[in-house]
């Protein structure tokens, strides 16, 4: 059989949109703050900035954050900051009984201090730093570049392996 110019065009178009499908999609994370055993008896770990862990996380936009009570007695994640009206605008955990968590997607940049309503000294930050420095392919991130190189390179050696006929 002998392949004409519509049959290199087809074959490639065939590789590289199968190499595109295999690549993963890029997708949001989740991060975990725990709050830490023993923060609601004192403030000490106001001082030491640990009565949450971490106490300030950045994400990008698209992220969710859950906040895990580690401690043995209830909780709570309000955003704001403490003795500050209106508190909870954003976000508003309600009570977190120990063990449960309560989880909050950001998708707008900036800083998102937040506190715990129970215990007002327990205070931590989110930080939702917007990732457009560099311009991506949505769905392949930042290993778009690479797979489009990686396609032309290949449909080049192949449709040269195939034109020697």
């Amino acid at each position: 059989m002998r392949y004409n110019k519509l049959h290199y065009i087809l074959f490639s178009s065939i590789l590289t949109f199968g190499i595109l499908a295999i690549v993963p999609s890029a997708s949001a994370n989740t991060s975990l703050i725990i709050i830490m055993p023993g923060g609601g008896t004192s403030n000490n770990c106001s001082y030491s900035e640990t009565c949450f862990s971490p106490s300030i996380l950045s994400i990008s936009p698209g992220d969710t954050v859950t906040w895990a009570n580690g401690d043995n007695v209830v909780h709570s994640t309000v955003s704001g900051l403490p003795y500050v009206k209106p508190a909870g605008t954003i976000f508003d955990s309600g009570t977190i009984a120990p063990g449960k968590t309560f989880s909050f997607t950001f998708y707008n940049p900036g800083t998102y201090k937040y506190f715990d309503l129970v215990d007002r000294w327990m205070v931590g930050e989110v930080i939702v730093v917007s990732t457009q420095q560099s311009p991506t392919v949505p769905e392949f991130g930042s290993t778009a570049g690479l797979i489009v190189i990686v396609s032309i390179t290949g449909v080049i050696a192949i449709s040269r392996t195939f034109m020697k006929i």
